[in-house]
């Protein structure tokens, strides 16, 4: 399967990430869409399987960025909804993931 076939009917992707970032100690794409965000892995070398987690933006309650590390910098952005959720990555594709984030979860 692929992500298209995880979308629901009319549901728009609006933000992709150019690479990997890390939660739980696994790397994922992420995707945002107009309903959702998307962390979208395949896994297996031989027997291939999808490895999703979704979270709907409109129960997302808070966004924050944290950057840090020596001596490879990387940035932080935890989530906060019904649980905490904190995704890792390159400052460069990371500040960008939290400002779209942030532009999508203030339209309430």
């Amino acid at each position: 399967m692929t992500l298209e076939d995880f979308l629901l009917p009319s549901e728009n992707i609006v933000f992709s990430s150019a690479e990997d970032i890390e939660f739980t100690e696994r790397k994922y794409k992420i995707i945002i869409t107009d309903r959702r965000l998307i962390l979208y892995s395949r896994r297996g070398l031989l027997f291939k399987s999808d490895d999703i987690v979704s979270k709907r933006l409109d129960s997302i309650n808070d966004v924050k960025y944290r950057e840090g590390g020596f001596p490879f910098r990387q940035a932080a952005v935890s989530i906060w909804s019904d649980s905490k959720m904190e995704i890792r990555g390159s400052i460069a594709h990371m500040k960008p993931l939290f400002q779209m984030l942030q532009s999508v979860t203030n339209k309430k």
